[in-house]
């Protein structure tokens, strides 16, 4: 590990100065990083790892926790050869699927996938078949490795990495550029349904490089990745992040509150990956008076508020905290507290000419210093976020200050203090986020209209007590009577359709229809502000150990005092 970073931190975090020179050193580094990437003529993510699987060669970049197998830079090269030379042999087309749990075989198939020239379609291994087979008609995928996904044509891994065939090449390599997508990730965004979002060759080099050199991370280091690898975080926030510090990857295919310590003190884990909501999980079933950490350094991922992060870093001797904001389709760097100030998503120095670059903005679009929705300035005037362009326009700003500019919409709140540092408020659009997921609330109302008769339907995040960000909630109207069996046979439905962090873990259920606005819309924020509170006057069930439940006085002041947990068993 990079201890001279550390070092530097702590030497120079506290004042502004100090951050500044630390920040603007960084900013050094990473453009002469650039510079050497394009002098090389490197023109994707694939041909990098190609270069830096030269160097490193029998060093171990991936540990695979649930068959204790290790491989090396060469093999996943190797691997992911064999499968570029499948794909040329078997098909022409540009979308591949991958459909796969954390593992060796699943970064051979996505680096091979690159090598190919196709753009790799990542879907959530926790979505449910219906689910699955919309997403690979909205995307245009026939073929996909790994798991089924409806009747696609699928191919196992496994078997195209361990076949002795040599395969000859039917359909040519696809060119790629550092600006073309390497992969796509299905995102909820802000508003409405899941999107296919794409992530570029260069944002996925751009990711290891930030996140390398803020970790401190090197060759003689490992990271725990129990996050997904078909989002951000898992797969660019850290696995690109191992590539280019030539380190070693562990991989679990899921995280596991049971297993976490184990995991990172029998593999000597240095660097781990989180979203705030494992800390929270963590803390919680940690009773014991002894510290179990006998390796881990420095943890980075998003969503760790102030207080969590400062009983984190005390109770388990954490060194070092990187912080981000960021968003899959966003097309600027995102922001990073990499200076262990607990409770800042973001830091830019007031005066850098980055800062100017992004801006928050009222309802009205005017600006305010401290607090408003965070947009950015898409550098190139050029932006393409999604697969569908007509997406892109509903995120974009046109001549907000000057004629011809042109700024992207994070969707999301956020303040910003005197000395440059950011702090995430909310997300502003119909979406919340739950189990480390974002959830586009249109999804699972449509999924609840088209499993039961209802005359309204709203899906809202609500805010409880010792629950990480927000938890699902259904506001029913319904003319008949609802009762607990048809609220368990709803479930029996659902289930099916959505993934399980997605369902209603709550349900309310009245006769009257919702009060709306002038123009129509349903007054969401009030419904979320009201919560579970009108449980004694209106019907609500909760989701508890695989069925709803009525919602009781006796239950209520569980819920509210932490000691009774919704959800369904064995799904944490």
């Amino acid at each position: 590990m990079n201890s001279e970073l550390l070092e530097k931190i702590r030497k120079h975090h506290q004042m502004s100065e100090g951050r500044e020179k630390l920040f603007y050193d960084l900013a050094g580094i990473e453009s002469k990083i650039w510079e050497d990437i394009e002098s090389q003529m490197i023109i994707n993510w694939s041909t990098l790892f190609s270069q830096i699987a030269a160097k490193a060669r029998q060093q171990i970049v991936i540990t695979e926790v649930d068959t204790q197998a290790s491989y090396s830079y060469s093999e996943l090269e190797d691997a992911s050869e064999k499968i570029k030379a499948f794909i040329l042999a078997t098909t022409d087309d540009h979308h591949i699927g991958l459909h796969y749990h954390n593992s060796f075989a699943f970064m051979a198939a996505l680096i091979g996938i690159n090598k190919a020239g196709r753009i790799a379609i990542l879907f959530n291994n926790r979505e449910p078949q219906d689910r699955l087979i919309t997403l690979a008609e909205t995307t245009s995928v026939k073929t996909v490795l790994g798991d089924p996904v409806g009747d696609l044509e699928r191919y196992e891994i496994e078997k195209i990495m361990l076949s002795e065939q040599r395969y000859h090449s039917r359909y040519g390599i696809h060119t790629t550029t550092l600006d073309d997508p390497a992969f796509v990730i299905f995102t909820s965004g802000t508003s409405g349904p899941s999107k296919p979002a794409l992530f570029s060759h260069r944002r996925m080099i751009g990711a290891g490089v930030a996140w390398g050199l803020r970790t401190g991370m090197d060759s003689s280091d490992s990271c725990y990745i129990a996050l997904p690898l078909y989002h951000g975080n898992g797969l660019a926030v850290a696995f690109s992040a191992v590539v280019f510090s030539g380190a070693r990857s562990v991989l679990r295919p899921k995280f596991s509150v049971t297993h976490f310590w184990d995991d990172i003190n029998r593999y000597g884990c240095t660097h781990m990956v989180y979203i705030g909501e494992l800390w929270r999980y963590l803390r919680t079933t940690d009773d014991g008076d002894m510290n179990p950490n006998t390796s881990l350094k420095v943890i980075f991922g998003n969503g760790l508020n102030k207080t969590l992060w400062e009983e984190v870093i005390r109770r388990y001797g954490i060194e070092h905290v990187v912080e981000h904001f960021g968003a899959t389709e966003m097309p600027a760097g995102a922001l990073t507290n990499w200076f262990d100030i607990p409770g800042y998503c973001g830091y830019l120095p007031p005066d850098d000419p980055k800062a100017q670059e992004m801006v928050l903005v009222d309802e009205d679009l005017k600006t305010n210093a401290h607090r408003g929705e965070a947009l950015f300035v898409v550098p190139s005037g050029k932006y393409r976020g999604y697969m569908d362009e007509s997406l892109d326009e509903r995120k974009l700003v046109r001549n907000l200050f000057t004629k011809g500019d042109l700024w992207w919409r994070s969707g999301d709140l956020l303040e910003r203090n005197e000395e440059g540092f950011f702090t995430f408020i909310e997300r502003m659009g119909d979406t919340y986020r739950f189990k480390g997921e974002n959830v586009a609330c249109v999804d699972v109302e449509e999924a609840i209209r088209s499993v039961g008769k209802f005359d309204e339907v709203v899906v809202y995040g609500i805010t409880l007590p010792h629950v990480d960000g927000k938890i699902g909630m259904a506001s029913l109207v319904s003319s008949k009577f609802f009762g607990i069996e048809d609220a368990n046979a709803l479930y029996e439905n659902l289930k099916d359709k959505v993934a399980s962090y997605a369902l209603p873990y709550i349900l309310r259920v009245q006769k009257e229809k919702h009060h709306t606005t002038s123009t129509l819309k349903i007054q969401k924020a009030h419904l979320a502000k009201e919560g579970i509170e009108r449980f004694k006057e209106l019907q609500h069930y909760i989701l508890l150990d695989g069925g709803y439940q009525p919602l009781d006085e006796q239950t209520y002041k569980g819920i509210i005092e932490g000691k009774i947990v919704l959800g369904i068993k064995g799904k944490r």
